[in-house]
């Protein structure tokens, strides 16, 4: 199940989607301008853990995707918990007002991997056990480290896995009123692509066969039109 989101943002960002769909890390964080084409992107990273009271979560409602904070009192009547397919507990992130405000900040390392694998959509965490930065022995007087739990994230050594097309469809519709029929086109929608596309292999037989058409037909466009009926897939 996906566990990366990336959305857009007008606030100060070091991750950026170029208007050629290429992901680009910053050196500081700067918040964009007229002279970039493109736009500012957070990452959100999240979990299966139970939501309590003051967490921040992610979901999806009609297809928009939406980052806030779980309060009881806020007017969200959904017990989240119960739902953990949709409601998803944000662990990790580089949005820096959800930092500001306790989520732990995504470290550089996963940053300059994931601009280089931008395809990744889930990404395995683990809590740990760290001795705080800035910690040296003696300052508290005694030998024994305070440790404090912090998530890890693992870098894959393998080529990330994509979603499924029911996980893809889940994850961009959502709960709400009408999401299973969206699910259920997007799902169709997805096998009729699959069904409809060509391997490379495939490409590369088909440009050598019509290329021997060519050479014993000649340039005859009705020819070659007939040519691609008979074996265009249908």
């Amino acid at each position: 199940m996906k566990n990366i989101h990336i959305l857009p943002t007008d606030k100060p960002s070091r991750l950026y989607l170029h208007s050629d769909n290429e992901l680009q890390l910053r050196t500081n964080i700067i918040r964009t301008s007229e002279d970039y084409l493109g736009s500012n992107q957070h990452i959100y990273i999240t979990s299966d853990e139970e939501i309590k009271e003051g967490d921040w979560m992610y979901y999806k409602h009609f297809g928009e995707d939406i980052v806030t904070k779980y309060n009881t009192w806020g007017g969200l009547n959904t017990n989240v918990n119960e739902h953990k397919d949709y409601y998803k507990k944000i662990i990790l992130t580089t949005d820096q007002d959800l930092i500001k405000d306790g989520v732990q900040a995504i470290d550089d390392e996963f940053l300059e991997w994931f601009v280089k694998n931008p395809s990744c959509e889930n990404v395995k965490v683990e809590l740990i056990e760290e001795i705080p930065s800035g910690f040296t022995f003696g300052m508290f007087g005694n030998d024994e480290p305070p440790t404090e739990l912090v998530y890890k994230i693992i870098i894959p050594q393998e080529e990330p896995k994509q979603e499924t097309p029911e996980e893809a469809a889940k994850s961009k519709y959502g709960i709400g009123y009408g999401a299973v029929d969206s699910i259920n086109a997007f799902i169709e929608g997805t096998k009729w692509q699959a069904e409809t596309m060509y391997s490379e292999e495939e490409v590369f037989n088909l440009c050598r066969e019509f290329a021997i058409f060519v050479q014993r037909n000649g340039p005859s466009y009705k020819k070659q039109q007939e040519w691609f009926e008979q074996f265009k897939k249908k």
